[in-house]
């Protein structure tokens, strides 16, 4: 992708000022030197590193990334499909406007809500969209390396979270994706404009992972510490409250940081801890979390109360640590 016209009005701008500086710098009139050198310097500097900024983040946008692709076909089995399904809750977040399956796809970018930048869309996963000309191989390596078919970094993509689903678990994402209906119309590619290139150069957008080179196999499902650090991993707690569960970091762009759970969930029952996750409600003061803040509704509708006690267990015997500032 790439802005000719928005490119070019940058490059204009910055040529037409340029020029007006070298013409204040002739000037016999000390004046109109001075403070033109100053004027135009400044109205030449402004569009110039603009346009650096653009070109840097067109390059990035149209970079190949060599990641292989697993040669895999996925039988598609119900027990898959079902498994999938569960994973899929959260892939709904963004690829549903409705934040419920079928995986449609919608506008990051509304008319009139997002910035100017161009056109971003989450994907349609559905079989009316551009997955149905993917192998699985290349879905898999999109879902935990972030890279599309062309070798293009997707955008806005947790493959952060999901480079460590287990083989098993994400050839499962792959049969329920495939086992949708499919739902016209498929989403416009991404064409982001100048300012969407300046932006990718400020906020994290790319998300492309490094290639996976060895078979991921997750813990035996059962109420345990391990397996409840598989799922902690996978469910994106740590990218709301930090990598090592003490707390998120308040940041411009980005999830809300997350409470430091080292320090709350050691004083919980496991029976607070599952109430807690199936209704939202704090065991302590009894108010309702905010669902867009903590996404205890996707992650209920997702865990058993296996998955429940494992994750509690793990997270319970987590000793209790300092975390970052709030």
């Amino acid at each position: 992708m790439f802005d000719f016209v928005g490119v070019g009005i940058l490059a204009l701008v910055t040529l037409v000022f340029g020029w007006l500086f070298t013409r204040a710098w002739g000037s016999k009139n000390a004046l109109l030197k001075w403070g033109g050198l100053v004027l135009t310097g400044l109205l030449t500097l402004l569009p110039g590193l603009l346009l650096a900024l653009s070109l840097v983040g067109f390059y990035k946008l149209n970079a190949r990334h060599p990641n292989p692709v697993v040669e895999v076909t996925v039988e598609g089995t119900p027990e898959q499909i079902a498994r999938g399904a569960k994973f899929a809750e959260f892939c709904a977040g963004c690829h549903s406007p409705t934040a419920k399956p079928p995986l449609v796809g919608q506008n990051f970018f509304p008319p009139g809500e997002g910035p100017p930048a161009g056109t971003l869309y989450a994907a349609n996963l559905t079989p009316a969209g551009e997955l149905k000309d993917w192998t699985d191989g290349e879905i898999i390596r999109a879902i935990r390396e972030g890279v599309h078919k062309d070798g293009r970094s997707l955008l806005i993509m947790p493959s952060e979270i999901f480079r460590n689903m287990s083989d098993e678990d994400v050839q499962s994402v792959v049969a329920y994706l495939r086992s949708q209906p499919a739902i016209e119309p498929d989403t416009p590619r991404a064409r982001l404009n100048v300012v969407g290139a300046i932006l990718v150069n400020i906020f994290p957008l790319f998300t492309v992972q490094a290639p996976i080179t060895a078979p991921i196999v997750a813990p035996p499902e059962a109420p345990t510490a391990e397996y409840g650090e598989y799922l902690v991993s996978n469910l994106g707690c740590r990218v709301c409250h930090g990598p090592d569960l003490t707390g998120g970091v308040a940041s411009g762009f980005g999830p809300p940081p997350g409470p430091n759970l080292t320090q709350i969930v050691p004083n919980w029952s496991e029976e607070q801890f599952m109430s807690f996750i199936r209704t939202g409600a704090d065991p302590v003061d009894g108010r309702e979390i905010d669902p867009g803040m903590m996404p205890w509704k996707e992650i209920s509708a997702f865990a058993t109360d296996d998955d429940l006690k494992a994750i509690y267990a793990y997270v319970h015997n987590l000793t209790p640590t300092e975390g970052p500032a709030q």
